[in-house]
């Protein structure tokens, strides 16, 4: 996988350091190719999906050894987008249309239900499932039902919100308190901070932000229980 320290097997070895990452991504695409050959051939198409997605950004501090989120800001250990946001392709011949893209809002916390609906299975939580099912968005046959997300830091902190296109960071530090706004739709790489234009949404936002995380911190299980 492409995370610090990477490692390919000796046939994948490159001995320049600065081709490192790009290594460790070849050889990841030759191994999904293995996958995807042997799924075909044991006549396994028609009834598997396959999902390639990750689980956060590039680890910038090791530069070479980590790619880059270029043109989202940041990267892994911060919730700008270069953090949170990921590729995901889905594969699931005659179910996913082949060649499709979308800008729909998902997070791997969908795939829990959305497996459990697509395989038949049945969840039986003890509690609220923060995910949703999103399997008529991979379907191409309706938007996702997720509109709004909740942003927490590396280390639990509440950080932000995102509902549509607009995304609200409210952090403090050893600094003091930031309070960023930005349209995603038209600011991908979240340049332009519009908190002074849009006082009110800022209010709006950080009200719902506040309410979502108090349900999730109600939610939330006695240690040692599943």
């Amino acid at each position: 996988m492409p995370h610090v320290p990477l490692f390919v097997p000796e046939d994948a070895y490159d001995p320049d350091p600065q081709n490192a990452y790009k290594a460790v991504i070849e050889h990841i695409d030759a191994e999904v190719g293995r996958l995807m050959k042997t799924v075909s051939a044991l006549g396994l198409n028609d009834r598997t999906y396959v999902i390639f997605t990750s689980d956060n950004g590039p680890w910038l501090p090791f530069e070479n050894h980590a790619g880059s989120a270029a043109p989202l800001r940041a990267g892994k250990m911060t919730t700008y987008e270069g953090g949170q946001r990921v590729p995901c392709i889905i594969w699931g011949p005659g179910r996913v249309p082949a060649g499709t893209e979308s800008n729909e809002m998902a997070t791997t916390m969908d795939l829990l239900p959305t497996l459990a609906k697509l395989s038949g299975a049945k969840l039986e939580p003890r509690g609220p499932i923060d995910g949703l099912d999103i399997s008529n968005l991979i379907h191409g046959t309706g938007p996702s039902p997720r509109k709004e997300l909740v942003y927490y830091s590396k280390d639990g902190s509440l950080h932000g919100l995102r509902q549509g296109d607009w995304k609200l960071r409210s952090t403090r530090s050893k600094q003091g308190a930031s309070t960023e706004l930005f349209n995603l739709a038209e600011d991908i790489g979240e340049t332009t901070n519009l908190a002074r234009e849009y006082p009110d949404r800022v209010q709006t936002m950080h009200t719902k932000m506040r309410q979502l995380d108090n349900q999730i911190t109600d939610s939330i299980r006695p240690h040692g229980q599943l």
